[in-house]
């Protein structure tokens, strides 16, 4: 995974981020539409965790 790959998935990130704090001011932190936006932003962070993992060999 190269550079800009992690880049794109640092935008998606902050952009998924910014939705579900918009989401949460409008309607609230229980409403599923944020719940929703919620889990799809932790599946956007265990991607980019997954690919962390893999660029930094353990010693």
């Amino acid at each position: 995974m190269g550079d800009d790959e992690l880049m794109d998935l640092k935008n998606r990130i902050e952009m998924e981020r910014q939705l579900l704090n918009e989401l949460a001011e409008n309607y609230g932190i229980n409403d599923p539409r944020t719940l929703m936006k919620s889990k799809e932003l932790d599946i956007v962070l265990n991607e980019y965790n997954e690919l962390i993992k893999k660029e930094k060999p353990t010693a």
